[in-house]
Parts: structure tokens; sequence; C-alpha cells
């Protein structure tokens, strides 16, 4: 009986997934003669059309996508000022100013006066505003600057201005389902199935391939855009579909709720593996364009967790690190540099003399590809260097990029041993033995490679008596815990014991409650698994 029904389910749902499959492609793999010139500056084959011979719309606009709520109304009125607006500061003290204000909408007014500035380059200011708002809101700013197109755009603002505007239509699509109304039987729920949620199924699914096919041809930081907000909506579709109740009747049934249940999940696998390689191919782009700190990453880290819980994408954020100072800001480029998004630090910051608080201003949202490149052939003094390190390891842990621990710990090498040089060290040098990158823990396990156990130099740090001591007993215990043998209780009570000793040292009360729970953790743990086996039932 079970089997009929579960047949009737997967019959059922399978039109679902086949009235999807013909538009589920997979994210497409750059290949690496294109991803050497979508770099930033690099040559590419790229040619922009001419604004006359455009022909079709830069950006879709699927027919499943839902309207802007009202909230966008407020910033497409900010049309761009022909002329400065009243009492402006020069351009770049006004961008630092604006920056700092706090409701978005007079960011965005404030913003909008800045669009003309020669000094800024053409469509810039535009981006940032839509980067700045509500996500949902992004095309409705950014679509009345885009078309007509307009030529002259430097290539790498024009394709984010698309890819901002894609991800605004993305953002709004797949947020709740269609629900019955009124009471709802058995008959009724297939009849509200096949007329009306399998069709907005298909509709969405529609939508988010049209629009996610722009991601592949655009350059790195506007492909990482399309690549996660595609990645997120298709993840939705998971969630949402699944809240879908039941009638009573089908809900009450074990049989059955577990039946739909399981089939229902098997139809949505392939789009929630279309979504998480999406999201992973746009953290990718994101990494490669030295962001730390974006809403965009947060969310699309936060999802891929809640879908993937046992993956651990955000495994080394609980490390502990060395505080930084808070970040310089008694000049303009450095007020700059700790709150312009990554991607826009980049042009308006261009030329910038680089040294130690600059470095440090940009750690607060990332570090852009051009600053990198001028970092790895400028003689720099010991504490840019240090900052360095430290960038490239918050980029490592991030990202769960090995080759950035592994030029961390090059790096760090070369520098006179400070304790928190130190510390820097040993860390990259074992996170550089860790997953190549994000999907090596996605799609192969939740553990960490077993060469993450060689904590010696950790240990060693710990036994000493200076700042970093606690960080490193602490740090030590966590990545054992990230790669732990099976079955093995006394590996668990040293954990636990290794953790107690690292709250009692460590400084601060938060510290302190997170060895304490971990190291509780780690007890019960090796108490479930001395427990006994259940006997086998007696036949």
């Amino acid at each position: 009986m079970r089997l009929l029904i579960r047949l009737a389910f997967v019959i059922l749902l399978g039109d679902l997934a086949l009235g999807c499959a013909p538009r589920l492609a997979e994210p497409a793999k750059t290949p690496p003669q294109a991803q050497a010139s979508a770099g930033a500056g690099g040559a590419s084959n790229w040619k922009q059309v001419e604004p006359g011979k455009q022909k079709t719309a830069l950006v879709p606009e699927p027919a499943g996508v839902p309207a802007p709520d009202g909230e966008c109304q407020a910033f497409a009125q900010h049309d761009a000022r022909a002329v400065a607006c009243a009492g402006e500061k020069p351009a770049r003290e006004a961008l630092a100013s604006a920056l700092l204000l706090p409701a978005p909408t007079e960011r965005d007014l404030s913003l909008s006066c800045l669009e003309n500035a020669r000094e800024f380059p053409a469509g810039l200011i535009r981006a940032l505003r839509a980067e700045l708002a509500p996500v949902t809101c992004a095309d409705t700013i950014v679509m009345p600057f885009l078309e007509p197109r307009k030529a002259g755009l430097d290539r790498r603002i024009e394709d984010t201005l698309i890819a901002l505007a894609a991800g605004g239509r993305l953002a709004r699509l797949v947020q709740t389902a269609p629900e019955p109304t009124g009471p709802v039987d058995k008959a009724r729920f297939n009849e509200f199935f096949q007329s009306t949620l399998k069709p907005w199924i298909v509709s969405e699914a529609a939508a988010i391939h049209d629009l996610s096919a722009l991601g592949p041809s655009l350059s790195s930081y506007a492909k990482g855009i399309v690549a996660i907000e595609a990645g997120l909506a298709d993840m939705r579709f998971v969630s949402v579909v699944r809240q879908v109740a039941l009638p009573k009747e089908m809900n009450d049934d074990p049989e059955i709720r577990e039946s739909y249940y399981a089939a229902l999940d098997e139809a949505l696998e392939p789009r929630k593996a279309r979504g998480r390689d999406a999201a992973l191919v746009g953290l990718l782009e994101l990494g490669k364009e030295g962001v730390l700190v974006d809403p965009r990453v947060e969310r699309a880290r936060a999802l891929l967790s809640e879908l993937y819980s046992g993956r651990r994408i955000d495994a080394l954020d609980k490390l502990l690190l060395p505080a930084l100072a808070a970040p310089p800001k008694s000049s303009t480029e450095q007020a700059l540099a700790a709150s312009l998004p990554t991607f826009y630090a980049g042009f308006v910051l261009e030329g910038s003399s680089i040294d130690a608080p600059l470095l440090r201003a940009l750690l607060e949202r990332g570090l852009p590809p051009a600053f990198a490149q001028r970092l790895s052939t400028a003689e720099l003094d010991d504490a840019t260097k240090t900052l360095l390190v430290r960038t490239l390891i918050e980029r490592g842990r991030r990202y769960l990029r090995a080759e950035d621990f592994a030029s961390s710990a090059r790096l760090s090498a070369t520098l006179p041993p400070t304790p928190e040089r130190a510390l820097y060290h040993a860390l990259a040098a074992t996170l550089q033995n860790g997953p190549r990158d994000a999907s090596d823990v996605l799609l192969h396990g939740p553990l960490l490679p077993n060469a993450t156990r060689e904590v010696g130099e950790l240990d060693q740090l710990a036994t000493q008596k200076n700042d970093v001591s606690a960080l490193a007993a602490f740090d030590a215990a966590y990545l054992l815990s990230l790669a732990p043998p099976q079955n093995e209780p006394k590996f668990w009570d040293d954990l636990g014991a290794r953790f107690a000793k690292a709250a009692r040292s460590l400084r601060t009360p938060e510290q302190k409650r997170r060895a304490s729970e971990l190291s509780q953790a780690a007890r019960d743990t090796a108490k479930a698994l001395r427990k006994p086996a259940p006997a086998p039932p007696h036949p």
C-alpha cells in the first residue's frame, strides 16, 4: 500500500520537476582563458553594442517577476541631478558623508547628487545606489539609467548595473507560494496543485532561468551577483514549496504525509542542488574580487548553512583572532575605504597610496584586486605586511580558500616574530591543508581534512604567557573538533579538557562562554559514545 501511495505522488510531483526541467541549465563554468580576461583591467574580446543597434532588453523582465514594492518608488524619484546639490562638498568628501547617513532614502538622495561628478566613472554612483538600496529595488534604480544603452561605460560598471537589475528581479521571485482557499480535501488539493501551484512553479522557474542566463557573459563581480541571487531564488523553492500545507485528511495520515514529502523532496532535489551550485559559483567570484563583508555573501552563506546544516560552510567563523584596532577615519580616503563596498572602492580609491592605515580601513569591507596586485609588488613595511597576512586569513576563512591561507603562511614566515604574527602563521600553515574552497565542504562532506588536526604549532603558542596564548589554545581545540576521529570517546574527553582550559584563560565573557559551551558539548559527546548499544529485539 505504501509503495502505491508513493508511486502516485512520484507521478504527481514528477510533473512538477519535468515542467521545470528544460530550463534547469547548470551554472556555467568559466573557462580559464575567460577568467583571465574578465579580471580588473584585463583585455577581453567583449565589445559594447552601439545604443542604436540594441534590439533586445539588456535585462529580461519575465512574466513571473512580481512588481517592486511601494518603498522602491522613493528611490526611483531620486533622478540624477544636472547640477551639483546645494552646499555640496568636494565629490569624495560628499560621498564619504553620504555613506554615513543611516536612513536608506536619505542616503540615496545624497548619492544621487553625485552621479554627474566628474571624479567618478559614469554609472558608478548609480550602481552604488542600487547596491545600497533594498535588494528588491535595484532594478527600479538601475533601469532608467541603463536603457536606452549608453555608449562609453566601463565594461565592469555596465556589467554590474545589469547584474544588479537582474538581481533585484531575482530577489522578488519565490517569496511565497500560492495557497488554496476555503476548505481543502484531497480532491481539491490535487486540483489546486495542477491548476495553480504547478503553473506558478513553472513560471517562477522560467523567470529564474531567463535572468540567471545573463551571468556567464558578465565580468567577475557582476557574475557573482547574478549567480548568488539566482542560487538564492532556486534554494527558496525548497522551503517555500515545502510550506504549502496538505489538507487535514492527508496530513493526519502518516503514510500519506510521509510519502508526499518524500516524493516532494525527490522532485525538488535538482533545484536545491542547482541553487547550491549557483551560490557557490557566486561566492567563488566574490572571493576573487576580494569581498570580505557584504550582505549578499551573508545571505548566501546563511541559506546554504540552513539547507546543508551539517556541511559547515561557516566552520571557521568561530576561530578566535586578536582584536583589531578601530579603523582609522582621519582622512577622506580612509573613511571611504572603511565604508565603500569592495567593488566600488577599487574605482574610487584607484591610485591611492597604500599604507597600513588604508589597508586596515579596507579590512572593514574587503581588498579590491587592483590593490592586492599592487601590494604583491610594493615595498611594504612590517605593519602593512601584518595587516595583509590578516586580510588573507579573513578571506580564507570566509570562503574556505586554501590558497589564501597558503599565501598568508608564506608572507607571515618572512616577518620578524611577534606573538600576533606567530598565531597568524600557525593558523595559516594548518589551514592551507584544508578545503580548496567552500564547494569541497558542501559537495564532499562536513569534516575538514585530517591535515587540519596538525595543531602542534598552536599548542606550543598556548604554553607561552602572552596576549595570544589563550586564543591559540582555543583555536587548536576548535580545529581538532572539525576533524574528529570516529567513535573515540577519549578524543572528546581530551577536547573537553582543552576547551575548559582555554575558557579559564580567555579574557572576554563571550569568548569564555563559547569555550565553556564547546567543552560541555565535547564531554556530552564522549558520554554518548560510551553508552552501550541497545540490545537487539528478541525474535
